[in-house]
């Protein structure tokens, strides 16, 4: 790992209690790994047969292996097309958050530039404060806005930079400024910048026909069924990345990668906003104080899903998870766990 990415990440954090964490597993054996999570992922098959849940290990900068467990696969190792597709919600920030960074070494936008210089129509000018709301607060959560992508979101909870509000809704603010700038979509750009560069070719932030044969269909948390789901015709940064755990895994490893764009990656692991003392936001990941060596993670929670996704950047090793079950959020951390170590203090925080 770079060592410059590795100070920025070590020193989010003050030394503090942590859960207890178990050793992470860099150089354990394939088949050991696969075991620890097929012991795990069937267990919770079994108690949850409808459900569909899917895993891809990184490790030593390689997506290394991706798990399936459904009524197709109680534990079968996949790839390509075979891998069914996830809603995965948030998980598509850390991605945006990428884009946004490569159009800033565009000079397209800049983290600092107040975005109501470039399209103060886009702003409510009813409230003074968001004339000085920048790119940078609003990868970090910091402008000051606070939910999701409702119209009743513009208000300000606080002044701008200076506190820590997770929002969705600025992130679609921010993708409209982009989108104005470029001329070009969402998803046009994150195709050019991110899905193809980094081989993830079933990974869309809007509905592909493909998907209509891929698709997991979600359940709530009593184990009943959506209902109809929502197919995008158009993008958003906030919520609407559909992937496979391949393919997110090839972006988290691209992100543990010291010899590609270190100064770029350092911006996404540097600490633009600290929450506590375990748990800080960079442009786009969260970070947190876990064991043996702090990690970037982000989850993904949409009605019908439920997503994590981790890695520990100095030892170069990570976890997708993705799962169509919104019940089944609290048996991914101790899956985590058990298959790669480490310890999740987000799990305890959101």
């Amino acid at each position: 790992m770079h060592l410059r990415i590795l100070g920025a990440l070590a020193g989010v954090f003050a030394l503090g209690a942590c859960d207890q964490a178990a050793p992470l597993q860099t150089s354990a054996p394939r088949d050991q790994v696969i075991t620890a999570l097929d012991e795990q992922a069937r267990a919770i098959h079994l108690e949850n047969p409808s459900t569909s849940l899917s895993v891809a290990v990184v490790r030593g900068g390689q997506v290394e292996f991706i798990r399936l467990y459904d009524r197709t696969a109680t534990g079968q190792t996949v790839s390509g097309a075979q891998e069914p597709i996830f809603e995965a919600a948030s998980l598509g920030k850390p991605v945006f958050a990428y884009l946004i960074l490569k159009m800033v070494e565009l000079e397209i936008l800049s983290l600092e530039r107040p975005l109501y210089q470039y399209a103060p129509d886009l702003f409510d000018d009813t409230d003074p404060r968001v004339q000085d709301i920048s790119a940078r607060m609003l990868l970090s959560h910091s402008a000051g806005f606070k939910g999701n992508a409702a119209k009743a979101q513009k208000a300000l909870r606080f002044d701008p930079g200076t506190s820590f509000s997770y929002s969705g809704y600025g992130y679609g603010m921010l993708q409209k400024v982009l989108e104005r700038r470029t001329g070009l979509s969402l998803e046009t750009l994150a195709r050019i910048h991110v899905f193809e560069p980094f081989n993830m070719p079933s990974t869309s932030f809007q509905w592909q026909t493909a998907y209509d044969y891929r698709i997991r269909l979600g359940y709530d948390s009593d184990g009943n069924p959506i209902g109809e789901k929502r197919k995008p015709v158009s993008g958003s940064a906030a919520w609407s990345l559909h992937t496979t755990a391949g393919d997110y895994a090839h972006f988290l490893a691209a992100m543990l990668d010291e010899t590609h764009e270190p100064a770029l990656k350092q911006m996404m692991i540097k600490a633009d906003t600290k929450i506590t003392g375990a748990i800080a936001w960079s442009l786009g990941w969260g970070l947190q104080a876990s064991e043996p060596s702090p990690s970037i993670w982000h989850w993904g929670s949409n009605p019908g899903y439920r997503s994590y996704a981790v890695g520990y950047p100095k030892e170069d090793i990570g976890i997708v998870v993705l799962s169509n079950n919104e019940k089944l959020f609290e048996q991914i951390e101790p899956l985590i766990i058990n298959t790669i170590g480490g310890n999740l203090p987000s799990y305890h925080w959101f």
